[in-house]
């Protein structure tokens, strides 16, 4: 299997962007790659029918799809646990994991873009996002915030996925804000010295990012600045440990 798994050390860091540009990233490098979204609540209706909002950002990258990128859509914006009992419905696990690995297996990088944070349940069995990566066996790489309490809120998401032994490729950083430059700067510093994680690179605090995404170049002028190759490096920074 080949691919990553994209999660976020909270809701609304910038998942779904960092997946698109992480999709750019590999095809700039000459690699083919697919998308999947597991689960997806916060589903928009448009024209009466339910759309995948994050997945439909995916099509700035890859247009065509071979198959449904999702296999859950909810209309709640919520844990999709919740989402999936106020209609009447329950996520199967078993299948959310059969479905993960065969479109690993079957695409040559695969980026798979969690839910919220690594605790967020999926079923009322308390089966959660944590679970789903260390059974699709996929290394992470980490969404974060720049601002302030990113360090505490980074360092705790590489402890949970190293208790796990799930390896880390590495972390995006997103600027959902724009705050201070000197401590964003200076807690991307501290996270690299505390964890010895490489860092894939940053997207930077963009007015309308929705609407400029879709612009190829754009995309591109982001991550031509990214380190690449340590999502190739990812293995031997599995057990590290923070201090």
């Amino acid at each position: 299997m080949a691919g990553f798994f994209i999660c976020g050390t909270d809701t609304d860091v910038g998942k779904t962007v960092a997946t698109v540009l992480l999709g750019q990233a590999l095809i700039d490098n000459g690699l083919t790659i697919d998308f999947y979204k597991p689960v997806q609540s916060g589903g928009e209706s448009i024209d009466g029918q339910l759309i995948a909002p994050d997945v439909e950002r995916y099509k700035a990258v890859l247009e065509t799809e071979t198959e449904k990128r999702y296999t859950y859509l909810f209309e709640k914006p919520s844990s999709p646990h919740y989402a999936a009992a106020i209609e009447g419905k329950s996520i199967d696990v078993v299948e959310l994991e059969r479905q993960l690995k065969r479109r690993a297996s079957s695409t040559k990088h695969l980026l798979v873009e969690g839910a919220g944070g690594l605790y967020v349940p999926l079923n009322n069995e308390g089966y959660c996002v944590l679970d789903l990566i260390q059974a699709g066996q996929l290394p992470a790489v980490i969404v974060a915030r720049t601002g302030v309490g990113t360090i505490n809120h980074t360092i705790l998401t590489i402890e949970a996925l190293r208790s796990r032994g799930i390896t880390i490729a590495g972390i995006v950083f997103s600027n959902t804000n724009n705050d201070e430059k000197a401590i964003k700067e200076d807690n991307i510093k501290m996270i690299k010295k505390l964890t010895n994680l490489p860092i894939i690179g940053t997207i930077p605090f963009t007015e309308h990012m929705e609407e400029k995404l879709l612009d190829q170049s754009f995309r591109s002028s982001i991550v031509s600045k990214w380190n690449i190759e340590s999502l190739k490096e990812g293995d031997k920074y599995a057990n590290s440990t923070v201090g």
